[in-house]
């Protein structure tokens, strides 16, 4: 059987870091009442830009040698170009909130699901991204069955922000740990 493919160190501070764009509007979301479609736009604007900012920072500094740089780039276009949007026009409430949110939750988990495939079988990664991707895509259906309801399209906005931070965390952990062993195993 062959060995696991190593995970570049660089890979934990990219998922911690998007961990914790996820995590925090998760939890304002889950702390705050109200849960209307320009508050939604609002929250969805923000992380959106957030990961962005973030995404493209680690892309062009972080994993400068990393096969998947050119999909976390395209992530951070389509989270800028869907956060500018609903941002800008936060006051046009429910619709425009359920169209930017499947759009964004689309388009970012296809690429993931496309960026894991496209890895080797063996790519630690490749798991991760498919099931983060497969997450994140299902957001996305279950958010076009909840057409009429504003409450229920941010509160799974914040459900789904939660799950994916806390999933990303512990693939960091994982992929430290596994690099670690996998250093320890190669050295004499």
């Amino acid at each position: 059987m062959a060995p696991d493919i190593q995970t570049p160190d660089s890979y934990g501070a990219a998922a911690l870091s998007r961990a914790i764009v996820l995590i925090v509007p998760g939890l304002f979301i889950t702390f705050t009442p109200g849960h209307t479609g320009q508050f939604g736009l609002v929250a969805l604007g923000v992380t959106a830009l957030v990961l962005a900012l973030v995404q493209g920072g680690l892309a062009w500094r972080v994993l400068r040698d990393h096969p998947s740089r050119g999909f976390h780039v395209f992530q951070a276009v389509v989270s800028l170009a869907i956060g500018g949007v609903a941002l800008g026009l936060n006051s046009y409430g429910l619709g425009l909130l359920l169209w930017a949110v499947v759009v964004w939750a689309l388009l970012m988990g296809a690429s993931e699901i496309l960026a894991g495939l496209r890895l080797p079988k063996r790519d630690v990664l490749r798991r991760d991204w498919v099931t983060q991707g497969t997450l994140t895509v299902l957001f996305a259906l279950v958010v076009l069955t909840l057409s009429g309801d504003s409450v229920a399209v941010v509160g799974f906005f914040g459900a789904w922000a939660i799950v994916m931070g806390v999933y990303l965390v512990i693939a960091a952990i994982t992929h430290h740990s596994m690099n670690k062993a996998m250093n320890e195993k190669v050295s004499p």
